[in-house]
């Protein structure tokens, strides 16, 4: 049955008319909780960013070797995707991220303490294993506490999160780290990731069932409709590898996270080497970048949960959502590279990394679509994708612009989004990842 905002009431109002009681609001509280664990998160990466040229000189390496050591962390970060989410389906998303946090924090710490190549190498892969389960722990926690139609606008909240930090972060750490050093700022994340560990542990539950603030319409609301089994049994791995949109959804997220994580860990050096924008001004430019995708991801989420209201598809509502935003990507990369104008450029790359939110926002939610009870997997498989590409964008990225320029980085870029794109196109969102699926099944997608 189609769904229509004309015909079907809200969930919420559906569930208020049959227990004369609104459903409270606990799990957007919780949302709130994983858009602040996101933002912490992402606050170190950006960190890591802006403090790459003082970083550089102060342990004396060199473009590469720093593009290297983001390698390493994405490595940690990709190799512990499927264990994380093993972890998740077995210890529950609240456990889990708790575990991932105190590692983020003591990581963290340890970053401002590095003194050389190798200790920073290590710390940083340490640092990847310990946060890998952090965003799939997040969607973990979407599915089993919001009906498929917030789920978007649930996710957009974790993206929202991830990239606020790189909104202000370099706003507020750019004149912090110039006036008390780099190490310091790594020891003020730190603390803060305590303080979000704490949080956490504090106020989340794995399922609404399991809280006290929950009342009984949240309660019905969530357990009719989040599609998550209460006990799922152990993911049916061999089943999804034989399915065609397990695959394409990992290599769609690949080209997105390209895009995304370019931006994360080159941006502000690119503005300063290859744009010659002054240290002191990164942090706006780059923070105009985040800001654009923070806002980006909000109306993702939005549009594509009222496209799903109105009657349009999964697949309508979804992927080519995410598909028109990875367009927008390439195309806009691709025009920053005409302008010699430094304002205009970054224009067209805060358009790009808004288009990329799109994407990365939406493939969260075909996740938990295609997963339903086994979400944690299938987040875990995506993510881990995902991560290959972050792990050789940092070192890749500067190799290709010593020998053919910044430019033709941005090309590539543009490039490798449009593989994203055919890859979301030719995932079945429509059609739930099976528990047996015969081999052959690679048809055409449905509509």
């Amino acid at each position: 049955m189609a769904l229509n905002d004309e015909t079907c009431p809200s969930t919420s109002q559906a569930t208020a008319s049959t227990t004369g009681t609104p459903p409270t609001r606990v799990r957007w509280y919780g949302g709130a909780l994983v858009l602040f664990v996101c933002f912490t998160a992402y606050l170190d990466r950006i960190a890591f960013s802006v403090s790459a040229d003082p970083m550089m000189t102060a342990l004396d390496i060199t473009t590469v070797q720093f593009g290297f050591i983001t390698t390493v962390f994405n490595i940690g970060y990709f190799i512990s995707q499927i264990p994380g989410g093993l972890l998740i389906q077995r210890a529950g998303p609240r456990r889990a991220m708790t575990i991932a946090l105190l590692a983020w924090s003591l990581c963290t710490g340890l970053t401002g303490v590095a003194n050389s190549l190798v200790v920073l190498a290590v710390v940083r892969f340490a640092f990847g294993i310990g946060e890998a389960p952090v965003f799939t722990a997040g969607n973990a926690f979407f599915a089993n506490w919001f009906p498929t139609r917030e789920r978007g606008r649930a996710n957009a909240l974790m993206n929202a999160g991830s990239f606020f930090g790189p909104a202000i972060g370099p706003i507020l750490l750019v004149p912090f780290i110039a006036n008390f050093g780099w190490r310091t700022a790594f020891f003020v994340c730190a603390a803060l990731g305590g303080v979000t560990t704490a949080f956490w542990a504090f106020f989340i539950r794995d399922r609404p069932a399991q809280h006290r603030l929950v009342n009984a319409a949240e309660l019905r609301l969530t357990e009719e409709e989040s599609g998550a089994a209460a006990r799922p049994g152990p993911a049916p791995w061999s089943a999804f590898l034989r399915q065609r949109s397990f695959w394409t959804l990992a290599l769609a997220y690949f080209g997105t996270l390209w895009t995304v994580q370019f931006f994360i860990y080159w941006l502000p050096y690119y503005l300063q080497k290859a744009r010659h924008v002054p240290f002191e001004s990164v942090g706006t430019y780059t923070g105009t970048a985040f800001a654009c995708i923070t806002v980006s991801v909000l109306i993702a989420g939005t549009v594509s949960d009222r496209l799903l209201r109105s009657g349009r598809t999964l697949y309508q509502s979804r992927n080519l959502v995410a598909a028109t935003g990875l367009a927008v990507a390439a195309v806009c990369l691709l025009m920053s590279t005409t302008t010699d104008d430094v304002v205009l450029s970054v224009i067209w790359l805060s358009l790009a990394l808004g288009g990329a939110g799109f994407a990365q926002t939406l493939a969260w939610s075909i996740a938990t679509d295609l997963g339903r009870s086994h979400s944690p997997a299938v987040g875990s498989w995506m993510n881990m994708w995902g991560f290959v590409a972050a792990a050789i964008v940092p070192t890749l990225a500067p190799l290709i612009a010593d020998k053919f320029g910044w430019a033709s980085v941005i090309t590539v870029n543009a490039a490798i989004a449009v593989l994203g794109i055919v890859a979301f196109l030719l995932t079945r969102t429509n059609k739930p990842l099976t528990a047996a699926e015969p081999l052959g099944t690679f048809g055409s997608p449905a509509r």
